[in-house]
C-alpha cells in the first residue's frame, strides 16, 4: 500500500515538474523566435462567416413563422403589463448601448477601454435591463409561444446582433 502512494506522488511530482518546465518555457519564449508557439498573429474574424450567416438566416426564418409584428401588434393573449415594462427595460439597454458606442465611441471618439472608467454604472446598467427587459418579454409572449417564447427572444436578439456586427 505504502509502495503504491509513493508511486503516486512521484507521478505528481513529475507531472507538475512537466508542467512547470512546459509554462516557463512558453513564457520565457522569444516572440521574435520563429519555432514559439502562437507567434502568427490572428486576422480579425469577418462579420461574414459562416456562423454569423447562420444566426441570420435562423433570425430571418423565425421572424417570418413566428408572425412576430402580428403577434405583437394584435394577439390579445399577450401580458401587455409585462410587455410594456419588457419594452421599457429594452428601450433603456438599447439607449445605454448607443450612448456608449455610438456617442462615446463614434462621436467623441473615445476608447471603449475607458468606458468603464468614465462610465462605471453603464456597462452594469445595460446588462440588468437587457436580461430583466428579456425575462419580461418572455413572461409577456410566454401565453402565445409557451416554451419557445424565450429561444424566439434570443433567436431574434442573435439576428440584430449579427446585423449590427456586418454594420461597424
Amino acid at each position: 500500500m505504502s509502495v503504491k502512494m509513493a508511486t503516486q506522488e512521484n507521478d505528481g511530482d513529475l507531472l507538475r515538474q512537466r508542467f512547470q518546465e512546459k509554462l516557463a518555457a512558453r513564457l520565457n519564449a522569444d516572440p521574435t523566435d520563429a519555432s514559439a508557439e502562437d507567434t502568427k498573429p490572428s486576422k480579425p474574424a469577418s462579420p461574414f462567416c459562416v456562423q454569423n450567416l447562420l444566426w441570420l438566416g435562423v433570425a430571418l426564418a423565425v421572424f417570418y413563422f413566428s408572425d412576430f409584428v402580428r403577434v405583437m401588434v394584435y394577439d390579445t393573449s399577450i401580458k401587455r403589463i409585462w410587455y410594456w415594462i419588457g419594452v421599457a427595460l429594452m428601450s433603456i439597454h438599447i439607449g445605454t448601448a448607443g450612448f456608449l458606442v455610438i456617442w462615446l465611441g463614434y462621436w467623441k471618439k473615445i476608447s471603449s477601454d475607458t468606458w468603464e472608467k468614465q462610465y462605471p454604472k453603464a456597462i452594469p446598467i445595460a446588462t440588468a435591463s437587457f436580461l430583466v427587459g428579456i425575462l419580461c418579454l418572455s413572461v409577456a409572449l410566454w401565453p402565445v409561444w409557451g416554451f419557445l417564447a424565450p429561444i424566439i427572444l434570443l433567436s431574434l436578439f442573435m439576428g440584430v446582433v449579427v446585423i449590427v456586427a456586418m454594420i461597424g
